[in-house]
């Protein structure tokens, strides 16, 4: 058994799998009830206070499973019943990312804590670094009154034994957006208006609460159907499924599993690589610097958070969306599913006219190999059904490879030199970047922005560390 980036991640693909396997097998509607009970049973049992509570978060993780926020379903809906009324027909809905309250934690929200490492010391540097007289010593023990608390640090970095520490939830540490704030009942909510879907906290959160819906669903629909549907694969895919496995190994499993052909995203990137090169070219005299736009979650930030730049955002979509406007123009009757390891991309295809069908994290691509006993280490190669793609495409999955693509079009016109890349890797990266834009402080003319550290290979639905998808794409 392959291993997993952690226990969430193990929990999130047993249920895909067992609900892929159901779909599969027509008996979705009939067992579905017994799921939750099915998958503790099987030794999913020991995350939670007890069997009970256990079963509650999994049903509630099957309906995103489904395609559902449990927000979108009447509570007293029974599973089954959401499979044999709502099912049938359903298209996810926005927002892709949402929260399974019943098994958010909670966490503290005092960001200020004094710890037993405190010694009640005689110089009280914390009492006296603190402006709104927030803290007292008793018994030789520091206390802070959280009413007056106004957060400000001092006192942490007053005391001599760090005994002072501060505390954040993972989910609101982990977003720059500043998109996940406590609620009223203590729980995690997450603003949709600012956030940009970029799925960091689906993976930062420790017990799983946050999670995307999924369209594994439909994809299977439409495989048993007998639909033609291309899987359009994602650069990040080199290394995900075993560092010995090859790309032309997992477009055979994506055939044995119904896909009618197989194309590499990395051949959007190409053209990508070449538009944004000549917009560079006939825009950067006006526009002073370009931003490019391959990145969902970063382009979705500049909307939310920097609307002032979005006019030197390159008007180039993305390499998904090229690609899939390409293979609908050619292919019409053929849908079209994205497969890669953003969550973003999930909203970023729901735009109109993006070419896009559906979308397929390599979590949920993952499970349906599981669930039909497909791997793709004991196949033989084959080549994509379309043209291959070049280096340069396929280097869109790391961070750089945007910029390092266009600048060797550029290159190979005779303009070398006249690009001058910035890069951020992490949203937390690219919020500076932008401020500094904006600012005019910048050094550079060509801003690349990846939401996910690393790039496209570090993102939230990514089988393997981001710094071994990266040395399998550059290899």
């Amino acid at each position: 058994m392959r291993s997993f980036k952690s226990e969430v991640a193990l929990i999130k693909h047993e249920v895909l799998k067992q609900i892929a396997r159901l779909l599969f097998d027509d008996k979705l509607e009939d067992e579905v009830n017994r799921l939750p009970r099915v998958l503790t049973r099987a030794g999913l049992t020991h995350y939670r206070c007890c069997v009970y509570k256990e079963r509650a978060v999994l049903a509630e993780r099957i309906k995103f499973a489904l395609g559902f926020s449990p927000k979108e379903v009447d509570e007293e809906e029974r599973l089954g019943q959401i499979v044999r009324e709502r099912l049938k027909g359903h298209k996810v809905k926005l927002p892709i990312i949402d929260i399974i309250e019943i098994a958010c934690d909670r966490c503290p929200i005092d960001r200020y804590l004094v710890t037993d490492a405190c010694r009640g010391c005689v110089a009280h540097y914390c009492v006296n670094a603190c402006p709104k007289k927030a803290i007292t010593v008793v018994g030789r023990r520091a206390y802070i009154d959280q009413e007056q608390c106004v957060e400000c640090g001092r006192c942490s970095k007053a005391c001599k034994f760090h005994a002072i520490v501060e505390v954040s939830r993972p989910c609101e540490r982990s977003c720059p957006a500043e998109a996940i704030k406590p609620g009223p009942s203590r729980n995690s909510i997450i603003d949709k208006d600012i956030c940009t879907s970029c799925g960091t906290c689906s993976t930062a959160c420790p017990f799983g609460a946050i999670t995307d819906k999924s369209e594994i669903c439909e994809v299977i629909d439409w495989l048993k159907s007998g639909t033609k549907v291309i899987a359009a694969v994602a650069p990040a895919i080199a290394g995900q499924f075993g560092p010995k496995v090859k790309i032309g190994q997992v477009f055979s499993a994506l055939i044995q599993l119904g896909f009618a052909k197989v194309a590499e995203v990395a051949l959007g990137a190409d053209e990508v690589a070449k538009l944004e090169a000549e917009e560079f070219r006939h825009l950067i005299e006006d526009k002073n610097w370009l931003v490019s736009s391959c990145c969902p979650a970063f382009v979705s930030m500049i909307k939310k958070h920097f609307p002032d730049l979005v006019g030197h955002i390159a008007p180039t979509p993305s390499p998904m969306v090229v690609l899939g406007r390409k293979l609908k123009a050619e292919l019409p009757d053929h849908k079209v599913v994205f497969i890669g390891p953003c969550i973003a991309k999930k909203e970023e295809a729901m735009v109109q006219d993006s070419g896009i069908d559906a979308v397929l994290t390599f979590e949920e691509l993952d499970a349906l190999f599981d669930a039909k006993n497909i791997n793709p280490a004991d196949l033989n190669e084959m080549p994509p059904s379309f043209a291959p793609a070049t280096s340069k495409g396929r280097g869109f999955a790391v961070s750089g490879g945007v910029a390092d693509a266009v600048s060797r079009v550029l290159d190979d016109d005779g303009l070398s030199g006249i690009l001058k890349p910035v890069r951020a890797s992490g949203l937390e990266e690219c919020k500076k970047m932008l401020s500094l834009a904006r600012a005019g402080k910048l050094e550079g003319n060509f801003l690349e922005g990846m939401a996910c550290e690393g790039g496209c290979v570090g993102g939230p639905a990514a089988l393997v560390e981001a710094n071994k998808g990266a040395r399998a794409v550059e290899s």
